[in-house]
């Protein structure tokens, strides 16, 4: 997810890493290939690469000896360096992370889950499917659903150019008044994506109200506050979906609460990965509130959120079939899941060496919370998601930051048997480094 992404990587980033990396980047021990390095991480891609696909293992080991008490199952179905590959998206990556930094103004933010009590855990598999881009479809889409937008906007239907990109996608954009109107055609999925482009005011009013929430109120509460707003969506895009979430996304920097807030109407029966990731994979409307200021006329606020962007999501391709279930593995209980952890048996932290140096090392002994999630890996030359297998999340407090936003440390250990720890651990021991001291 784009937003949640790019606040995750730039929770870590510090402008004098960066300018210490540049006066000291002759120094590093990389192949010629990477002299590049710092702009590729630096810039967003390298950024939004973070979140449960762009993560890569690291060990927290330190010394030349390996723990031995550790469990071991000879016929796990996985090896460690099999699920490695849900995180090593970066395959040059010089140095790694052992944990993730999250920042919540409240640990119920966390969004922890209880430890499922199932014996065996589902393996998923995602299948790619794609229909071919068809532009009298996309012109149906655009159609259908433009002129009830016009309409609840007070203005009156644009008149629209498609274009194709790169034989990939068809698209349309369209500047109308004060807003903006970005649509999409893919091989999997149409995208009706609503905001205001004003420099002074970016408030979206439609039929007259304001798309505002109180990000004091608790989820339910914002929920029901954006019932009308709600009932005028599903009228437009012609849903009705029965179900929503409101996720929540924090930093170290505002001030201000959080930085986003993102609210999903969805069905959350239409396919069991919903419930397993935060943007569901099937026909979904999310409402999403700024809290930064990106222009002069932002207002950001620690009360109404009034910077919104609508996003209708319509798939091309039968969902039912996009993941399956390829198989279940024994769950590892939390006690051999613990051992694990504190041998430094972890996979977490992303690829970018300048959060790499500003991580200190920590100990998640007494941690915090620990529930199970699934991590999915990403195939990146074609952008699509592949395996999907659970892991244990443990979350250990580590400071509070100057907002007054409490950071925790997110590591992962596989909540399934894994076989051959100690073989692929020992062979990263030297190359993936949990260090302080990268540019030495």
């Amino acid at each position: 997810m784009k937003k949640e992404e790019w606040n995750e990587g730039l929770n870590n980033i510090d402008s004098d890493l960066v300018k210490k990396y540049v006066e000291e980047k002759d120094k590093l021990t990389v192949k010629k290939k990477r002299k590049n390095v710092l702009v590729r991480i630096v810039s967003a891609a390298a950024c939004f690469a973070l979140i449960l696909s762009a993560i890569i293992v690291v060990p927290m080991l330190t010394g030349d000896n390996i723990p031995v008490d550790i469990p071991v199952w000879d016929d796990a179905k996985y090896s460690a360096t099999d699920i490695s590959k849900l995180f090593d998206t970066q395959k040059e990556a010089i140095a790694t992370n052992a944990y993730v930094k999250r920042y919540v103004s409240d640990s119920k933010y966390l969004y922890i889950d209880e430890i499922p009590s199932e014996e065996y855990l589902s393996i998923y598999q995602f299948n790619v499917q794609k229909r071919p881009l068809k532009k009298n479809e996309f012109k149906d889409f655009i159609d259908t659903y433009l002129p009830g937008i016009a309409d609840s906007l007070n203005i009156n239907v644009p008149k629209y150019e498609i274009k194709k990109e790169d034989e990939v996608y068809f698209r349309v954009h369209i500047e109308s008044g004060s807003y903006s109107m970005n649509m999409s055609q893919t091989e999997i999925k149409h995208r009706f994506s609503l905001y205001s482009s004003s420099k002074s005011d970016r408030k979206m009013i439609l039929d007259g109200e304001t798309v505002q929430i109180d990000q004091r109120m608790s989820d339910e509460e914002i929920i029901n506050s954006l019932k009308s707003v709600k009932n005028k969506l599903f009228d437009i895009f012609n849903v009705s979906f029965s179900d929503a979430k409101v996720i929540r996304y924090f930093d170290y920097y505002s001030e201000y609460g959080a930085t986003n807030v993102m609210i999903y109407f969805y069905d959350e029966s239409a396919n069991p990965i919903n419930s397993l990731r935060t943007q569901p994979i099937s026909d979904y409307i999310c409402i999403s509130f700024d809290n930064f200021a990106n222009y002069e006329g932002d207002i950001v606020s620690d009360s109404i959120l009034t910077v919104a962007d609508i996003e209708f999501i319509k798939t091309r391709v039968d969902i039912s079939k996009e993941y399956e279930v390829i198989g279940e593995a024994k769950k590892i209980s939390l006690e051999d899941a613990e051992t694990l952890l504190y041998n430094g048996y972890v996979f977490g932290g992303h690829s970018c060496p300048l959060c790499m140096a500003a991580q200190e090392k920590i100990s998640f002994d007494n941690y915090d919370f620990v529930d199970v999630e699934y991590v999915f890996g990403s195939d990146y030359s074609t952008n699509n998601p592949t395996k999907g297998i659970p892991f244990y999340a443990f979350y250990k407090k580590i400071g509070t930051t100057k907002n007054g936003n409490i950071c925790y440390a997110k590591t992962y250990v596989a909540a399934i048997e894994v076989s051959g720890y100690k073989e692929y651990f020992e062979s990263q021991k030297d190359s993936h480094k949990n260090t302080n001291e990268y540019f030495d």
